[in-house]
């Protein structure tokens, strides 16, 4: 009796127990819930300074729960685990360790944001595994207790492309990536930390910093170590072997490129390198009076570039014949010499990408390349080159689509065989010494044509310009000049929809037509006669206009100007461009002691309602006036009227050509006086009215003043 009373007790006693428990727990998540509302709301005090957006407007403090809050996800217990605020613009100075005080905070995603600050902290204890905190306003050195040890599940850290240029910057072993690339830091003893401490570092990227110095750092303790990027830097002098033989045993990419290392690749051992897949040492000052045989233990490579480097030497085909994996080989930009050896077809299984341009290699492409059936990209431009490879050993490589092969001796005429390459987007054989007709095959017998640029100037091609490269409805630029090519322009040409490149300086050519989507329009040199049309002011992307030594009559078209506020320029930026002051540009190619050349890369600062920045209707029969909305095409910046026969006076609007560095109306027929508003041009210098019929004094305000009587 007694023991079944105790009984009945000891249950009602566990039954309010559990009550307790359930109850504490309730009270538990209602507190936990208003912590965290607390903490956050604590952090956007002090950490937010701007939310422009308004991102954060329904944080509210009186919230009873922060898991409908914008950028915050939450546990199924209604736990904060995660912030994202990618690219919403708040700034201000973070204070991380208030964000350390949220328990179950794992991911913190800052990206694309204006914080600053040094990411100093003291907290004890933290949750982050996945921090990114990359393309903010970071500057100041990290502060001393920058420390991350406390967050012992931390594995991906990215503070790239801020500010940052040195301090201390400490983790526990659990990191694996630690993304610190396009920052400032030039302090070696930061990387040598990190490198001291990498047990489980998989991924360590510093590149594009202002590391100096020689590397002296160790990679023994770094044996999981998978990715070192370390390029685009300013490190120097020797690289320890030790450096390469010790990180080889793991690595799979290693990019030491864009350095000023100086060291003879013969020094470096390989050791085990059975991981490695890519090898970048490009853009150094690399020398080689052999080439290390330890680097066919590097069997899984599939990427080696060491190009841009002072390497002389015959490329060691044997050698590189052995790399069955590899899929791209970039040997360019060095002094390689010799012929390209047969042994390289050992390749031929896997490579995909082949450059070996700008070296002094002769000879031809060996015939065993024809089993290169993966090859998408062969470039041999600047060589010395010779032959006709082009249709025995090209013309069967139909996965390629960029053929770049200027500036050699190649001869023959242009392989009507390379239409068997159906795939591709890019030919280029400039400035060789091929004949014959320009290729139509390449648009005639694949209706569905990829071909984006064909690009043949400098060659001997005679003939006319075929109508059937209007079928290559891809085109967009085509490239002829410096032929001997005769005839009209196609009006199937004129007619390509994507054609916004059109080039055929120095040749026979006779006529003008019109295309609305053209950006650049180059005819210099040919035989084109009759008026200037009217409807080239219609082409709302053409930036570029060059008609010079040609048998143009009548007035400069006022419609000329009629696309000024208009113009949304085409994919030009970024191109070379050169041009002979006064004289024929042929003088570009063969040597006129005479000529100024003025050279430079296209660029225009506007992404729309702009103009034309190029024009030049230099040496021709032009007659009548200039007209005076010419000054309303604010963004020219380079003018050539000369050698005409214009007449009447320099319109006053040419005030209003605020870009202009260079005008050109020598050789004509002007009168009158140099207009005053020349001297507001302040970018201008070089200007030539000579051999006119001006008079007056020469203005003597502005600009003006700083040339010579």
């Amino acid at each position: 009796m007694i023991r079944g009373v105790m009984a009945r007790t000891d249950f009602v006693m566990l039954l309010l127990v559990g009550f307790w428990f359930m109850g504490l727990s309730a009270l538990s998540s209602e507190q936990l819930s208003g912590g965290e509302v607390g903490s956050l709301s604590a952090f956007k005090r002090s950490s937010i300074e701007a939310d422009p957006k308004g991102f954060l407007g329904n944080w509210v403090p009186s919230s009873s729960s922060p898991c409908s809050w914008n950028g915050i996800s939450c546990s199924d217990d209604g736990r904060v685990t995660k912030l994202d605020f990618t690219n919403v613009g708040i700034s201000g100075h973070l204070h991380i360790s208030d964000l350390m005080a949220l328990a179950s905070l794992t991911t913190l995603l800052f990206s694309g944001n204006f914080f600053y600050g040094n990411l100093s902290s003291s907290a004890k204890f933290c949750s982050f595994e996945f921090l990114d905190l990359s393309l903010n306003n970071f500057s100041e050195p990290f502060a001393a207790d920058s420390s991350f040890t406390s967050c012992s599940g931390l594995s991906y850290f990215n503070l790239s492309h801020n500010s940052i240029s040195s301090g201390s910057l400490k983790f526990g072993h659990s990191l694996s990536q630690l993304d610190l690339s396009g920052n400032k830091i030039s302090d070696l003893g930061l990387l040598s930390s990190l490198l001291s401490n990498c047990q489980n570092l998989n991924l360590l990227n510093f590149s594009s910093n202002k590391l100096a110095g020689k590397l002296e750092s160790s990679l023994s303790s770094c044996k999981s170590l998978l990715v070192l990027d370390l390029s685009n830097n300013h490190l120097s002098g020797e690289i320890p072997p030790a450096f390469i033989q010790n990180s080889m045993v793991s690595l799979k990419n290693l990019d030491l490129s864009s350095n000023n290392f100086s060291c003879n690749l013969l020094s470096f051992d390989f050791g085990v390198c059975s991981n490695l897949t890519i090898l970048n040492l490009s853009h150094n000052g690399f020398f080689a009076t052999g080439f290390p045989t330890s680097l066919t233990n590097c069997q899984s490579l599939e990427a080696l570039d060491i190009s841009h480097n002072l390497i002389q030497l015959k490329i060691p085909g044997s050698l590189l014949g052995k790399m069955k994996n590899l899929r791209q080989l970039v040997l360019a930009h060095n002094e390689f010499f010799g012929e390209i050896p047969a042994e390289m077809g050992g390749i031929c299984g896997t490579l995909e990408e082949l450059d070996l341009s700008s070296n002094q290699l002769t000879g031809g492409l060996p015939s065993n390349f024809v089993a290169c059936s993966s090859l998408f990209s062969l470039k041999l431009g600047n060589n010395q080159l010779s032959g006709s490879f082009l249709d025995t050993v090209v013309s069967s490589l139909t996965s390629l689509k960029y053929l770049s092969v200027p500036f050699n001796n190649i001869t023959g005429q242009v392989s009507q065989s390379l239409t068997n390459c159906t795939q591709l987007q890019v030919l280029d054989l400039s400035s060789n010494t091929l004949t014959g007709n320009v290729p139509s095959e390449f648009c005639s017998r694949t209706p569905d044509s990829v071909l984006e640029k064909l690009l043949l100037p400098n060659n001997y091609l005679s003939g006319s310009v075929p109508s059937e490269l209007g079928l290559c409805k891809k085109l967009t630029t085509i490239d002829l000049s410096f032929n001997n090519l005769n005839g009209s322009i196609p009006q199937e040409i004129w007619t390509l929809p994507e054609i916004s490149d059109l080039v055929m300086w120095a040749n026979h050519l006779i006529d003008i037509g019109e295309l609305v989507n053209l950006g650049i329009l180059q005819l210099g040199n040919n035989s084109l006669s009759g008026e200037i049309p009217a409807g080239i002011g219609k082409c709302r992307s053409l930036i570029w206009l060059d008609l010079n030594s040609n048998e143009l009559t009548g007035p400069i078209p006022t419609a000329l100007a009629a696309q000024s506020g208009l113009i949304v320029p085409q994919d030009v930026s970024g191109r070379d461009y050169a041009f002979a002051g006064k004289f024929f540009l042929w003088a570009m190619v063969h040597s006129c002691p005479s000529t100024k050349i003025s050279t430079g890369v296209i660029a225009y600062s506007f992404a729309g309602n702009g103009s034309m920045i190029y024009l030049d209707l230099s040496n021709n029969h032009l007659s009548g006036s200039i007209p005076e909305n010419l000054g309303s095409m604010s963004f020219l910046e380079f003018i050539f009227l000369g050698h005409n026969n214009i007449t009447g006076e320099i319109p006053f609007s040419f005030g209003g050509l605020k870009s202009v560095g260079v005008l050109d109306l020598s050789h004509n027929k002007l009168q009158g006086s140099i207009p005053g508003s020349l001297g507001g041009l302040s970018f201008l210098s070089d200007l030539d009215v000579s051999n006119n019929n001006l008079s007056g004094r020469i203005p003597s305000g502005g600009q003006l003043t700083t040339f010579r009587p």
